[in-house]
């Protein structure tokens, strides 16, 4: 979700106001039955289309409502891409709607002679574990389309799907052949729900009562208005500069003059999507708490830039918030799950690339400095290349024009055995 920038002017009034009134592989999913299993449970509508690069499209059911589709170029160069989507709202009907730009980079690829094949899970919401079984899923169930099988396989996820993909990638390193994650969830479940977790946590504080519901659970169907938490946040901005200077809450903004309006949508853009997930992931988990802050310590991490000539009274609020802001305790289990599904373990065997940009306001780019740091003390850094584009957004800003010199690295890659 986008809100549309503050005006400059308020900004820079209610910033003035505000300084002058006061001196944050066992546990791979279940491989699918045999091929001829899969496909006598499965069933698919056929279409040959009489334009563009495919003979044949098909699209059917498997699994417990899980829908896919497969795309067979006119001209097969013998490659599988699979691709894994992101989030949904959980309460959204399961479709095979087109997300993001998945369709028109399938159309690509499809020129460039690939098969291509992704699958709608058999649930929305944070479906990182049910993601990657149907996802694996399609490895069986694609032959029945293909002439012959696959000579190379590939994945390509997007956001929470990146985190599907590299599940996938470190635990079945002889089934599939690279990866290329977008906008990625990479740095694992856990770091990303505890992000979202410390944000509302610290916007509770700092703005108390603007907000319904807790950390924890929201009630049902609700979201955030965005004009209401951009007036509360207008009338004592420093607080979100605090929010956004504290260690655990490095909100994402754009130096210079975007610097503050870029700070307030990414803090509105990650309370709203907390809200959107947090009921979810609290259900998955059983009812257990999913998000623990006992024995943190907010403190100051890096001051953002419009904040650093008033640094005393932002290190000053910092410090009142860590006294005040409401203590939870992660229950072991909902960790548990959250770890599984998925925290990377950074056996990386296969050539892997990320695109990520520089200012994500959903899921931020820290996910890469941690799947970074988790991949180097594996000792499998040779099989990961990183690429930052220095723009603000999240998936949607990355485009097909974004991602395609990404994915001719990657099939270079394969392809040569050569790291670009």
């Amino acid at each position: 979700m986008r809100t549309s920038f503050p005006h400059r002017a308020m900004l820079l009034l209610a910033l003035a106001g505000a300084a002058t009134a006061c001196t944050d592989s066992s546990r791979a999913p279940t491989a699918p039955a045999a091929t001829d299993d899969l496909s006598s449970r499965s069933s698919a509508t056929q279409v040959r289309p009489t334009s563009g690069p495919f003979s044949l499209i098909a699209t059917g059911e498997t699994g417990p409502g899980a829908l896919y589709r497969v795309f067979v170029p006119t001209a097969w160069n013998g490659d599988l891409v699979t691709m894994a989507h992101p989030i949904r709202d959980a309460l959204a009907p399961v479709t095979l709607s087109n997300e993001l730009y998945m369709d028109s980079l399938t159309t690509w690829l499809g020129t460039r002679g690939y098969a291509v094949a992704y699958s709608s899970y058999s649930r929305n919401g944070f479906a990182v574990k049910d993601g990657a079984l149907r996802t694996h899923q399609l490895r069986g169930l694609v032959t029945r389309f293909l002439p012959a099988p696959p000579t190379r396989h590939y994945l390509v996820g997007f956001s929470l799907g990146s985190a599907v993909s590299l599940s996938l990638i470190e635990q079945y390193p002889t089934q599939y052949d690279g990866a290329l994650l977008l906008c990625g969830m990479v740095g694992g479940s856990l770091t990303e729900t505890q992000y979202l977790g410390h944000v509302r946590s610290l916007f509770d504080v700092a703005y108390p009562g603007v907000l319904l519901g807790s950390t924890l659970q929201v009630p049902f169907n609700y979201l955030p208005n965005a004009g209401a938490l951009q007036t509360a946040i207008l009338g004592d901005p420093r607080r979100l500069l605090t929010v956004a200077s504290i260690r655990q809450t490095p909100l994402p903004y754009v130096p210079g003059m975007l610097a503050v309006p870029t700070m307030i949508e990414s803090g509105i853009t990650a309370l709203t999507f907390h809200a959107r997930g947090i009921n979810d992931i609290t259900a998955l988990v059983n009812g257990k708490v999913p998000f623990g802050n006992v024995g943190e310590q907010y403190t100051i991490g890096t001051i953002v830039q419009p904040a650093i000539p008033i640094a005393p009274m932002i290190t000053a609020l910092a410090q009142g918030f860590d006294t005040t802001v409401a203590r939870y305790r992660m229950d072991v289990s909902a960790a548990n799950y959250l770890a599984k599904h998925y925290t990377p373990t950074g056996r990386l065997r296969v050539p892997v690339i990320t695109v990520h940009n520089q200012w994500d306001p959903i899921v931020p780019v820290f996910h890469e400095d941690t799947l970074r740091r988790i991949v180097t003390d594996a000792g499998y850094e040779q099989n990961l290349l990183q690429i930052r584009l220095p723009q603000y957004g999240h998936c949607a800003q990355l485009g097909v024009d974004k991602s395609l010199p990404a994915w001719l690295l990657l099939e270079q890659w394969v392809r040569a055995g050569a790291k670009p």
